[in-house]
């Protein structure tokens, strides 16, 4: 005769459940140091604990994540040039816009698009930071390339055809 687990399920079933919200408060405190750079600089922004912001950018640090910029500025949400585009996103979250391009490799340049400026970031540092004033475009990615000039004209080179008078 086989034995009946049916005065057990609903011990097996409330056991399993502890089991879930347990592993789910476990992961809310997971170990930072798995997390990828960009989604903890983007998720201090919405950080309202002051050991969890301190959790966090100890792990910035750890990564050198920031320069001495954005600790400066962090207090004020300020961005200034010389803070690294994670500082900018931990000051003022994540952009309404982005639009980036390579210059050459292993070099991008991006506008970032907030409520009141545009920051151009180089390579993860900002460079530049213009005020949003309504009907004035955004900074370009590229600079207008100059006119050039040919190169001069050199008589008498070998196989030219203008000859000098003697």
């Amino acid at each position: 005769m086989m034995p009946t687990f049916a005065k057990f399920r609903p011990l097996l079933l409330a056991a399993s459940l502890t089991g879930l919200t347990i592993s789910n408060a476990y992961a809310v405190d997971a170990d930072l140091s798995k997390e990828q750079t960009l989604k903890l600089c983007l998720e201090y922004n919405g950080l309202t604990d002051a050991n969890e912001k301190k959790r966090y950018l100890t792990e910035l640090d750890r990564r050198a994540q920031l320069s001495v910029t954005d600790h400066d500025n962090l207090d004020t949400i300020n961005v200034e040039p010389g803070a690294t585009a994670c500082g900018m996103y931990m000051a003022l979250g994540k952009p309404l816009q982005e639009e980036g391009r390579q210059l050459r490799p292993m070099v991008y340049k991006v506008v970032h698009v907030y409520p009141d400026h545009y920051y151009v970031t180089q390579s993860g540092l900002v460079m530049e930071k213009f005020e949003r004033i309504e009907g004035k475009m955004p900074p370009k990615l590229t600079a207008d390339k100059p006119r050039r000039e040919g190169p001069p004209v050199i008589f008498n080179a070998p196989g030219g055809t203008h000859q000098t008078p003697h």
